[in-house]
């Protein structure tokens, strides 16, 4: 097969950008190897995806720290895996994680949207599909109290089927933790410190439950 179409395709340190399209989004957390669905619909933005479409198909996902065009200086790329054109002039994406960048240098690009240098190189053993080691049971059971704690459901027959590496993103992404959590989590070193800021985060949040709902229990 012809190098450049294997490029679309795999996912590698050569073939990852050292410059690429910035779509900053509140409170919106994506891991390596998760999917993230987007419903793109501002001009700057549209522009984008169809810039980022006709060359490496990858933007980077980051969170505003506040109202003042500040950024959190870490993100991760996306790249697009397909895309659907509506009749009312949307473009609805599907992004994979692919992996952590820290934000270097940002500049506006004619077509409005932020075009930034980007380095990779401390997290390029995101790149690898590693099956992590977690206690599966013990992370589902935490996830689905705290998503019932968030009046929300999950589908524990579904998880019994799905890999460890997309339990810990697809939950984690799916979870309504505050910003500040999921930026945490994503700048977390490695996928064993992620899983112990996960929990922490996940017993955090029942322990203040239960300590408001019942102010007797440890007593």
């Amino acid at each position: 097969m012809d190098e450049n179409i294997k490029k679309l395709f795999e996912i590698n340190p050569k073939n990852i950008p050292s410059s690429i399209p910035i779509f900053p989004l509140d409170n919106v957390l994506l891991l390596p190897f998760g999917k993230l669905p987007l419903n793109i619909f501002e001009e700057r933005y549209i522009k984008m995806t169809l810039d980022s479409l006709k060359s490496h198909r990858m933007i980077g996902i980051i969170q505003p720290k506040n109202n003042n065009n500040e950024l959190f200086q870490m993100g991760c790329i996306g790249k697009i895996t397909s895309y659907i054109e509506t009749s009312d002039y949307r473009l609805v994406l599907n992004l994979e994680g692919v992996c952590r960048f820290v934000l270097n240098e940002r500049n506006i690009t004619p077509g409005g949207y932020y075009q930034a240098s980007i380095n990779c190189d401390d997290y390029l053993n995101d790149l690898l599909d590693v099956e992590p080691h977690i206690d599966r049971n013990s992370l589902i059971q935490k996830y689905s109290n705290y998503f019932k704690m968030k009046k929300l459901e999950i589908d524990k027959d579904v998880l019994s089927e799905t890999s460890n590496q997309q339990i810990l993103s697809t939950l984690t992404m799916l979870a309504p933790f505050n910003k500040i959590d999921k930026q945490a989590i994503l700048e977390s070193p490695n996928i064993k410190e992620r899983i112990i800021t996960i929990n922490s985060i996940l017993d955090l949040n029942t322990f203040q439950v239960v300590g408001r709902d019942s102010p007797n229990q440890l007593n």
